[in-house]
């Protein structure tokens, strides 16, 4: 008898520290120095689409742009917040974005709906855990290793970190400097108080700043050994230069609105007045051609679509398969 009460003991003990054990490493936030967030690109423009592990989260306005998630070729649509979100990013199976609640949908009904709430969120690819990080009025953020780069947009704005497990949150620079391009380890930017000219931020070295580009450049994305920008001082057509030996040339003479890129093409919205629209090329500016006509932005891209909206049309999202077609329609959902 005593040596039943002795297992049973021991069985019990076992279990209850292997729940304990679950529990901990459940609510455990992974971090790691490599991690990264979407792509400069798409975050550019509002990071509205993100993918990772074979899934596309992204902002639906069909529902008050809440959080969804879906497959890569648009199956299984599934809605992860109640509320609108942007600046969508993630690693090791947690999402991050900026939430606020000046839109909910109007299928989730109780005390959430009623609730101003805003901030930088984190959640479970599966919408579960849903915890507010940082409790501030947010512009661009990005995920760079452990930390989320953000701005704040009260008083003049600001560049603030904190880590992915809500600690550590510290000023970075007292002035709106965009996080969203950030390539191993280094945050290429804009200045904006003293010039415009590229910079960068090694995060990785106590974010320690030098020069990379002189002149009125902007939207940075590094693709590869090159980084990618508009230049304002030539139109704000569409540049890039070699990281590596410091070759600069022009992918596109064009006046550029927004733009975003992967690894075979650059779209870009084309700012030609009347003439105006969204085009195509590839990365070293070759083989230009028009996809759709009329005034775009908030151009994203994933695996297997480019998505876009059209100028006064805030509640529609057109797509396009990337797969050499250029059909382009209004994405529905069945």
């Amino acid at each position: 008898m005593r040596g039943r009460t002795i297992l049973a003991f021991v069985i019990v003990t076992l279990v209850i520290a292997a729940v304990v054990t679950f529990t901990i490493l459940d609510k455990r936030v992974p971090r790691d120095p490599s991690d990264h967030g979407n792509s400069a690109g798409n975050l550019h423009n509002g990071g509205l689409f993100f993918e990772m592990d074979g899934k596309v989260y992204f902002s639906n306005p069909y529902d008050s742009d809440c959080l969804y998630s879906m497959n890569p070729d648009e199956t299984n649509p599934k809605r992860l917040t109640s509320m609108r979100v942007k600046y969508i990013s993630g690693a090791n199976g947690f999402l991050y974005f900026y939430m606020d609640s000046t839109k909910k949908s109007g299928s989730v009904g109780g005390l959430g709906t009623v609730t101003n709430q805003y901030g930088i969120y984190r959640c479970k690819i599966n919408g579960t855990d849903q915890t507010c990080l940082l409790r501030d009025f947010c512009g661009e953020m990005q995920l760079c290793g452990e930390y989320l780069y953000y701005v704040t947009k009260l008083e003049g704005g600001a560049l603030h970190k904190i880590r992915v497990d809500k600690k550590n949150k510290s000023l970075v620079a007292p002035e709106p400097i965009s996080p969203v391009c950030y390539d191993r380890g280094i945050i290429y930017y804009t200045g904006v108080s003293s010039d415009h000219y590229i910079h960068a931020m090694n995060t990785q070295a106590g974010d320690a700043i030098s020069d990379v580009l002189p002149g009125h450049l902007f939207f940075p994305v590094v693709q590869g050994n090159y980084l990618y920008y508009m230049n304002g001082d030539s139109n704000y057509s569409l540049w890039r230069t070699n990281l590596m030996n410091g070759e600069t040339e022009v992918i596109t003479s064009e006046r550029l609105d927004f733009y975003t890129l992967d690894d075979q093409h650059v779209y870009y919205a084309y700012a030609g007045g009347e003439n105006s629209a969204l085009k195509m090329c590839d990365l070293d500016g070759y083989g230009k051609t028009v996809l759709f006509e009329g005034v775009t932005n908030s151009l994203n891209v994933t695996s297997q679509y480019l998505y876009f909206k059209v100028y006064g049309q805030d509640e529609v999202v057109y797509h396009m398969p990337l797969n050499g077609t250029n059909q382009i329609s209004v994405l529905t959902f069945d």
